[in-house]
């Protein structure tokens, strides 16, 4: 298993900090400063970016909260520096005690050495994954699933020995699971079926569960204080949206192939196809709890999985209804449900095929179409960034987050096929983050016109993003302070500036647009004012080694 897993994954490696991994690492002021661990477990995903009122409200409003995840990354800052193959090779090295835990799980449940073998190392192989191990940001779900399998070990062993003991260390693990990422927030409900099962009166149950609910409520209590109250807008989704995701998901872990690098959410609601498979899903899931609740003896173990799939299925689907959710649907949301499918193919072909040899050379052919489904991703993802998305060749597949990356790295190599690229997502007035996506491009375009001198192009989509909405991002304003001062209104645009810095002025980002429009206007000791003082905030060797060009500059 180490050995496929190395073969695999090793690739991406060589790949840079991507995408939402300079906000969560390389470029990521509390990870960075020397406060974390005072502060970690009460902050939000990714840390505050500042530490006035207005910039915790902006970091509050991001409803993501994984301190394990966030601890991981900082134990890998301080043991390789800012080298992403370090934070790559502890990605790599999660998956493989992954895969060494579902051995040991399903060796514990059972299923015998060969198959628990076999299982762990088509679930190494498993084309879904790819997104998880590769990518420096889907570590979450590494750490949820390992803790999650951890918490399942324990529960084992309770339910052999009925010592409290082992119990207690799965409501911790469980715990953990949720600390890292929310994917794993029913799997109680998966152990207070069995315990229901097992055990002559419900209240048994309910009080051997505890634990677990215990568990849960720290969780919900230490995300409220790092997230405050929640604010979470409904997003519009339908019933219809949820069956057709429930039914891509389930085809997608089936049949894991022509996998495109992100998932468009909007082409899955409207497909039929998914929400008939969605409904059917739904409705053996609702069987199976039937069964189980009655305590039938009837398909128990399908009945078992089934119930399992759906609800550790249940927190990745329900993302769609809220609109804080840019991402809407991931292939690393699969991550866990693919340990459960895999597994029980293995079961099931190893045990239908009556010669062995022949079993397992079915099960070989999949590996191998399998690693040449992922493979392929594990390389792509092992580039720096313009390379990764300029490296995706069939555009019309991804999703709009995707296109929109794509289109914007092509800015400066292509500029007529990015803009043919970006204008093909602006045409599409239907999408439900058409709005979200239309401003980001024109902050795009607006910038990179700026810094080409051609000011003339830059004002008109300053002017549509004015008209699009009352107030304007961080990323914009500063980038219209940068354009009044190249034409020669210094002063309107430091007015911008200066603005910002009253309304954020401990803000981590808002002091480093400072720094870039001063040293554009050659105000150096304004610069040095700026560096100091967010150096001071969130002390780190970039802030550093800035300040020192910035005096040399101004020495000269």
């Amino acid at each position: 298993m180490i050995a496929v897993n190395l073969a695999l994954f090793l690739p991406s490696m060589q790949g840079d900090f991507l995408w939402d991994d300079r906000f969560f690492v390389s470029e990521n002021p509390s990870l960075l400063g020397p406060h974390f661990l005072q502060r970690f477990l009460t902050s939000p995903f990714g840390g505050f970016s500042g530490q006035d009122e207005n910039s915790v409200q902006l970091d509050r409003a991001m409803q993501f909260y994984r301190p394990v995840t966030s601890l991981s990354y900082w134990i890998d800052l301080k043991i390789w520096g800012l080298n992403p193959a370090g934070f790559h090779l502890t990605n790599i090295i999660i998956q493989i005690i992954n895969c060494l835990l579902l051995y040991f799980v399903l060796f514990e449940l059972g299923a015998g050495r060969l198959i628990s073998l076999l299982s762990a190392l088509l679930f190494s192989v498993f084309p879904l994954h790819f997104e998880n191990v590769s990518w420096i940001s889907g570590r979450t779900d590494l750490l949820s699933f390992l803790f999650a399998v951890l918490s399942v070990l324990f529960f084992i062993k309770f339910f052999r020995q009925k010592k409290k003991f082992f119990l207690l260390w799965s409501s911790f693990f469980f715990l953990c699971s949720l600390l890292a990422k929310e994917t794993n927030l029913f799997l109680p409900a998966v152990y207070f079926l069995i315990l229901y099962q097992k055990e002559p009166k419900v209240k048994a149950a309910v009080r051997l569960a505890s634990p677990f609910l215990a568990g849960f409520l720290i969780w919900f209590v230490l995300r409220r204080i790092a997230l405050g109250s929640p604010s979470l807008i409904y997003s519009g989704r339908t019933v219809s949206d949820f069956l057709a995701t429930i039914g891509f998901y389930t085809f997608k872990t089936v049949f894991p192939f022509d996998l495109s690098v992100t998932v468009e959410a909007y082409h899955v609601f409207n497909r039929v196809a998914y929400q008939v498979l969605g409904g059917l899903t739904t409705l053996a899931f609702i069987l199976s709890t039937a069964l189980i609740l009655r305590k039938s003896t009837k398909l128990r173990m399908a009945a078992y999985l089934t119930f399992s799939f759906y609800v550790l299925l249940l927190p990745s689907v329900a993302v769609i209804f809220s609109s804080w959710t840019i991402s809407l649907m991931a292939w690393r949301f699969l991550y866990l449900l693919s340990a459960l499918f895999v597994s029980c193919l293995v079961y099931l072909v190893m045990t239908k095929i009556n010669w062995k040899a022949a079993a397992i050379g079915v099960l070989g052919i999949l590996a191998v179409f399998y690693a040449l489904e992922i493979y392929p991703k594990n390389r792509l993802y092992g580039n720096n960034e313009t390379d990764f998305w300029m490296g995706i060749k069939d555009v019309g597949r991804e999703d709009i987050i995707a296109r929109s990356n794509i289109g914007i790295k092509y800015l400066d190599r292509d500029e007529r096929k990015s803009l043919e690229i970006l204008n093909a997502i602006l045409a599409e007035k239907d999408h439900p983050l058409h709005r979200m996506w239309e401003i980001r491009i024109y902050e795009e375009l607006a910038e990179y016109y700026t810094f080409k001198r051609e000011f003339a192009k830059a004002e008109e989509y300053f002017n549509l993003l004015f008209k699009l909405q009352r107030y304007q991002s961080q990323h914009c304003y500063f980038n219209y302070a940068d354009f009044l001062a190249l034409t020669g209104k210094v002063q309107e645009g430091e007015r911008i500036v200066q603005e910002m810095i009253t309304m954020f002025p401990s803000n981590h980002m808002v002091l480093n647009y400072a720094v870039r429009f001063y040293l554009l206007v050659k105000d150096y000791p304004k610069a040095v004012e700026y560096v100091k003082k967010d150096s001071a905030l969130f002390p780190n060797k970039k802030t550093s080694r800035l300040l020192r060009e910035i005096e040399e500059l101004e020495k000269k």
